[in-house]
Protein backbone atom coordinates (compact mmCIF):
# COMPACT_ATOMS: atom_id res chain seq x y z
CA UNK A 1 0.00 0.00 0.00
CA UNK A 2 1.52 3.19 -0.46
CA UNK A 3 1.94 6.02 1.64
CA UNK A 4 0.04 8.68 1.86
CA UNK A 5 1.04 12.36 1.17
CA UNK A 6 0.84 14.37 4.70
CA UNK A 7 0.94 17.75 6.01
CA UNK A 8 2.83 16.47 9.17
CA UNK A 9 6.78 15.48 9.24
CA UNK A 10 8.37 12.30 11.07
CA UNK A 11 10.24 14.66 13.41
CA UNK A 12 10.94 17.04 14.89
CA UNK A 13 13.96 18.82 16.96
CA UNK A 14 13.93 19.63 20.79
CA UNK A 15 16.52 21.68 22.40
CA UNK A 16 18.69 19.88 25.18
CA UNK A 17 18.58 22.75 27.33
CA UNK A 18 15.03 23.86 27.59
CA UNK A 19 14.03 27.48 28.59
CA UNK A 20 12.84 28.28 31.42
CA UNK A 21 9.08 28.57 30.99
CA UNK A 22 9.48 24.51 30.35
CA UNK A 23 11.22 24.25 33.65
CA UNK A 24 8.97 26.01 35.58
CA UNK A 25 5.82 23.91 34.16
CA UNK A 26 7.77 20.68 35.10
CA UNK A 27 8.28 22.06 38.93
CA UNK A 28 4.60 22.67 39.24
CA UNK A 29 3.19 19.26 37.08
CA UNK A 30 6.13 16.85 37.05
CA UNK A 31 7.92 14.33 34.49
CA UNK A 32 4.08 14.20 34.01
CA UNK A 33 3.74 17.92 32.80
CA UNK A 34 6.42 17.74 30.60
CA UNK A 35 5.59 14.03 29.22
CA UNK A 36 2.04 15.67 28.33
CA UNK A 37 3.83 18.72 26.47
CA UNK A 38 5.87 16.27 24.15
CA UNK A 39 3.14 14.00 23.52
CA UNK A 40 1.20 17.25 22.29
CA UNK A 41 4.42 18.74 20.44
CA UNK A 42 4.66 14.81 18.81
CA UNK A 43 0.49 15.49 17.46
CA UNK A 44 1.11 18.85 16.41
CA UNK A 45 3.61 18.09 14.11
CA UNK A 46 2.66 14.79 13.29
CA UNK A 47 -0.96 16.15 12.23
CA UNK A 48 -1.20 19.28 10.99
CA UNK A 49 2.52 20.42 10.83
CA UNK A 50 2.08 23.55 12.87
CA UNK A 51 -1.34 23.34 14.88
CA UNK A 52 -3.50 21.19 16.32
CA UNK A 53 -7.08 22.07 17.47
CA UNK A 54 -7.67 21.80 21.30
CA UNK A 55 -11.40 20.45 22.92
CA UNK A 56 -12.61 17.98 25.20
CA UNK A 57 -12.35 15.06 23.43
CA UNK A 58 -8.28 15.72 22.70
CA UNK A 59 -8.09 15.97 26.63
CA UNK A 60 -9.67 12.89 26.70
CA UNK A 61 -7.77 10.76 24.66
CA UNK A 62 -4.35 12.63 25.62
CA UNK A 63 -5.61 11.20 29.49
CA UNK A 64 -6.54 7.63 28.37
CA UNK A 65 -3.22 7.24 25.93
CA UNK A 66 -0.69 8.08 29.03
CA UNK A 67 -2.48 6.91 31.91
CA UNK A 68 -1.35 3.87 33.79
CA UNK A 69 -1.88 2.05 36.97
CA UNK A 70 1.76 3.37 38.56
CA UNK A 71 0.62 7.03 37.49
CA UNK A 72 -3.13 7.19 36.43
CA UNK A 73 -3.52 10.82 34.20
CA UNK A 74 -6.65 12.56 34.67
CA UNK A 75 -8.82 14.75 31.94
CA UNK A 76 -8.49 17.69 34.49
CA UNK A 77 -4.95 16.76 34.87
CA UNK A 78 -4.22 17.63 31.18
CA UNK A 79 -6.31 20.61 31.17
CA UNK A 80 -4.24 21.69 33.59
CA UNK A 81 -1.27 21.28 31.93
CA UNK A 82 -2.24 22.97 29.13
CA UNK A 83 -3.89 25.94 30.84
CA UNK A 84 -0.04 26.65 32.67
CA UNK A 85 1.44 26.19 29.48
CA UNK A 86 -0.88 28.57 27.89
CA UNK A 87 -0.01 30.93 30.28
CA UNK A 88 3.39 30.63 30.41
CA UNK A 89 4.09 31.24 26.81
CA UNK A 90 4.46 27.49 25.43
CA UNK A 91 1.59 28.00 23.22
CA UNK A 92 -0.04 31.04 22.00
CA UNK A 93 -2.43 32.44 24.41
CA UNK A 94 -4.70 34.50 21.52
CA UNK A 95 -4.69 31.29 19.63
CA UNK A 96 -5.37 29.46 22.16
CA UNK A 97 -8.55 31.47 23.69
CA UNK A 98 -9.93 32.67 19.95
CA UNK A 99 -9.59 29.61 18.04
CA UNK A 100 -8.51 26.66 21.06
CA UNK A 101 -5.93 26.11 18.76
CA UNK A 102 -1.90 24.97 20.11
CA UNK A 103 0.68 26.66 18.34
CA UNK A 104 3.27 28.77 18.86
CA UNK A 105 5.71 31.19 16.85
CA UNK A 106 8.80 28.38 17.36
CA UNK A 107 6.49 25.83 16.72
CA UNK A 108 5.32 27.50 12.91
CA UNK A 109 8.77 28.79 12.43
CA UNK A 110 10.49 25.43 12.58
CA UNK A 111 7.82 23.56 10.60
CA UNK A 112 8.57 25.68 8.01
CA UNK A 113 11.90 25.05 8.16
CA UNK A 114 11.48 21.38 8.38
CA UNK A 115 9.18 21.80 5.07
CA UNK A 116 11.12 24.04 3.01
CA UNK A 117 12.46 21.75 0.73
CA UNK A 118 8.83 20.51 -0.20
CA UNK A 119 7.75 21.88 -3.53
CA UNK A 120 4.13 23.30 -1.54
CA UNK A 121 2.99 23.90 2.06
CA UNK A 122 -0.42 24.80 3.08
CA UNK A 123 -1.07 26.48 5.88
CA UNK A 124 -4.01 28.81 7.41
CA UNK A 125 -3.99 32.24 7.72
CA UNK A 126 -5.70 32.93 10.24
CA UNK A 127 -3.57 30.25 12.55
CA UNK A 128 -0.01 32.11 11.52
CA UNK A 129 1.66 33.84 13.96
CA UNK A 130 4.63 34.96 11.78
CA UNK A 131 5.41 36.25 9.01
CA UNK A 132 6.72 33.86 5.79
CA UNK A 133 10.59 34.47 5.61
CA UNK A 134 11.91 35.59 2.08
CA UNK A 135 13.56 33.02 1.44
CA UNK A 136 10.81 30.35 1.99
CA UNK A 137 8.95 30.15 -1.47
CA UNK A 138 6.82 27.14 -1.14
CA UNK A 139 4.13 28.09 1.20
CA UNK A 140 0.87 28.72 0.05
CA UNK A 141 -1.36 30.51 2.59
CA UNK A 142 -5.19 29.33 2.46
CA UNK A 143 -7.66 32.39 1.93
CA UNK A 144 -4.80 34.33 0.86
CA UNK A 145 -4.80 35.07 -3.28
CA UNK A 146 -1.08 35.28 -3.79
CA UNK A 147 1.76 32.89 -2.79
CA UNK A 148 3.89 34.03 -0.15
CA UNK A 149 6.79 34.96 -3.21
CA UNK A 150 5.20 38.29 -2.25
CA UNK A 151 6.85 40.16 1.02
CA UNK A 152 3.40 42.07 1.22
CA UNK A 153 1.76 38.75 2.20
CA UNK A 154 1.64 38.75 6.25
CA UNK A 155 -0.72 37.74 9.12
CA UNK A 156 -0.46 41.43 10.96
CA UNK A 157 -3.31 44.00 9.77
CA UNK A 158 -0.97 46.39 8.32
CA UNK A 159 0.23 44.39 5.70
CA UNK A 160 -2.35 43.26 4.59
CA UNK A 161 -4.03 46.94 3.65
CA UNK A 162 -0.55 47.03 1.69
CA UNK A 163 -1.59 44.37 0.18
CA UNK A 164 -4.65 45.46 -0.90
CA UNK A 165 -2.94 48.50 -2.52
CA UNK A 166 -0.79 46.34 -4.42
CA UNK A 167 -1.05 46.57 -8.59
CA UNK A 168 -3.13 43.79 -9.79
CA UNK A 169 -0.10 43.18 -12.24
CA UNK A 170 2.44 42.80 -9.43
CA UNK A 171 -0.16 40.37 -7.80
CA UNK A 172 0.10 38.18 -11.07
CA UNK A 173 3.85 37.89 -10.72
CA UNK A 174 3.59 36.70 -7.51
CA UNK A 175 1.14 34.11 -8.11
CA UNK A 176 2.44 30.46 -9.55
CA UNK A 177 0.88 27.53 -10.95
CA UNK A 178 -0.34 25.52 -7.66
CA UNK A 179 2.13 22.10 -7.45
CA UNK A 180 0.68 18.85 -8.89
CA UNK A 181 0.11 15.88 -6.31
CA UNK A 182 1.53 12.77 -7.40
CA UNK A 183 -0.71 10.52 -8.89
CA UNK A 184 -1.09 6.95 -7.33
CA UNK A 185 0.14 5.10 -10.16
CA UNK A 186 3.12 7.15 -9.95
CA UNK A 187 3.88 6.28 -6.23
CA UNK A 188 2.87 2.51 -7.00
CA UNK A 189 5.41 2.06 -9.86
CA UNK A 190 8.31 3.82 -7.76
CA UNK A 191 7.65 1.25 -4.66
CA UNK A 192 7.25 -1.46 -7.15
CA UNK A 193 10.54 -1.08 -9.11
CA UNK A 194 12.59 1.38 -6.66
CA UNK A 195 12.49 1.24 -2.82
CA UNK A 196 10.57 -2.40 -1.87
CA UNK A 197 7.01 -0.94 -1.22
CA UNK A 198 8.26 1.87 0.79
CA UNK A 199 8.51 5.53 -0.10
CA UNK A 200 9.63 7.84 1.81
CA UNK A 201 8.63 11.92 2.19
CA UNK A 202 11.62 13.42 0.86
CA UNK A 203 11.15 10.55 -1.99
CA UNK A 204 7.36 11.97 -2.34
CA UNK A 205 8.35 15.56 -2.16
CA UNK A 206 10.88 14.53 -4.89
CA UNK A 207 8.20 13.47 -7.25
CA UNK A 208 6.03 16.33 -6.36
CA UNK A 209 9.28 18.64 -7.50
CA UNK A 210 9.90 17.02 -10.70
CA UNK A 211 6.26 16.45 -11.73
CA UNK A 212 6.11 20.81 -11.77
CA UNK A 213 9.03 20.60 -14.70
CA UNK A 214 8.31 17.09 -16.96
CA UNK A 215 5.39 14.96 -17.83
CA UNK A 216 4.41 12.31 -15.36
CA UNK A 217 5.29 9.65 -17.85
CA UNK A 218 8.70 11.09 -18.41
CA UNK A 219 9.60 10.28 -14.56
CA UNK A 220 8.01 7.24 -15.28
CA UNK A 221 9.87 6.61 -18.23
CA UNK A 222 13.24 7.39 -15.95
CA UNK A 223 12.15 4.92 -13.22
CA UNK A 224 11.59 2.46 -15.66
CA UNK A 225 15.35 3.28 -17.23
CA UNK A 226 16.53 2.80 -13.68
CA UNK A 227 14.99 -0.17 -12.67
CA UNK A 228 16.60 -1.44 -16.14
CA UNK A 229 19.89 -0.56 -15.21
CA UNK A 230 19.43 -1.93 -12.10
CA UNK A 231 19.97 1.39 -10.40
CA UNK A 232 17.48 1.78 -7.55
CA UNK A 233 17.59 5.12 -6.29
CA UNK A 234 16.33 8.44 -6.05
CA UNK A 235 20.20 10.16 -6.99
CA UNK A 236 20.04 8.19 -10.47
CA UNK A 237 16.41 8.99 -11.44
CA UNK A 238 16.78 12.79 -10.96
CA UNK A 239 20.18 12.25 -12.35
CA UNK A 240 18.06 11.14 -15.59
CA UNK A 241 15.17 13.74 -15.18
CA UNK A 242 17.70 16.98 -14.81
CA UNK A 243 20.06 16.09 -17.89
CA UNK A 244 17.11 15.79 -19.64
CA UNK A 245 15.36 18.69 -18.56
CA UNK A 246 18.58 21.13 -18.53
CA UNK A 247 18.48 21.20 -22.23
CA UNK A 248 14.30 21.57 -22.66
CA UNK A 249 13.07 18.06 -23.09
CA UNK A 250 10.12 17.87 -20.87
CA UNK A 251 7.77 15.16 -23.15
CA UNK A 252 8.26 11.82 -22.84
CA UNK A 253 8.54 11.83 -26.74
CA UNK A 254 11.71 14.76 -26.40
CA UNK A 255 13.11 12.31 -24.26
CA UNK A 256 12.88 8.35 -26.03
CA UNK A 257 13.71 10.87 -29.41
CA UNK A 258 17.13 12.11 -27.71
CA UNK A 259 17.57 8.15 -25.90
CA UNK A 260 17.49 6.90 -29.77
CA UNK A 261 19.65 9.30 -31.35
CA UNK A 262 21.98 8.83 -28.46
CA UNK A 263 24.99 6.08 -30.44
CA UNK A 264 26.97 4.80 -27.26
CA UNK A 265 25.75 1.96 -26.33
CA UNK A 266 28.93 0.92 -24.25
CA UNK A 267 28.08 3.43 -22.10
CA UNK A 268 25.55 3.96 -18.97
CA UNK A 269 25.22 7.94 -19.96
CA UNK A 270 22.95 8.22 -15.92
CA UNK A 271 25.72 5.73 -14.25
CA UNK A 272 25.55 7.61 -10.50
CA UNK A 273 28.78 5.84 -9.53
CA UNK A 274 30.82 9.16 -9.09
CA UNK A 275 29.51 10.95 -11.82
CA UNK A 276 29.74 14.54 -12.43
CA UNK A 277 26.25 15.24 -13.81
CA UNK A 278 27.28 18.60 -15.26
CA UNK A 279 30.05 16.91 -17.18
CA UNK A 280 27.14 14.70 -18.49
CA UNK A 281 24.88 17.01 -19.49
CA UNK A 282 28.27 18.50 -21.85
CA UNK A 283 28.83 14.97 -23.51
CA UNK A 284 24.66 14.82 -24.16
CA UNK A 285 24.89 17.61 -25.39
CA UNK A 286 27.72 16.99 -28.17
CA UNK A 287 26.16 14.09 -29.10
CA UNK A 288 22.28 14.47 -29.78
Amino acid sequence: MARPIKDGVDYFPLDVNLDMKFRLLEAKHGIVGFGIIIKLFQRIYADNGYYCKWNDDTALIMAAENSCTVRPISYEDVQNIVTEAVARGIFDKGMYEKYSVLTSKGIQERYLEMTKRRSKVDVESKYLLISIPENIVNVNINGVNVNTNSKNVCNNTQSKVKESKVNKSKVKETIEAPPVAVPQSLIDLYQENISCNFITSIELDNLEFWLTRVDADVIEWAIREAAEHNKRNWKYIEGILRNHFNVGRTTLAQVQEASRNFKKPEANIYNDNDIDYDELEKIMRGNM
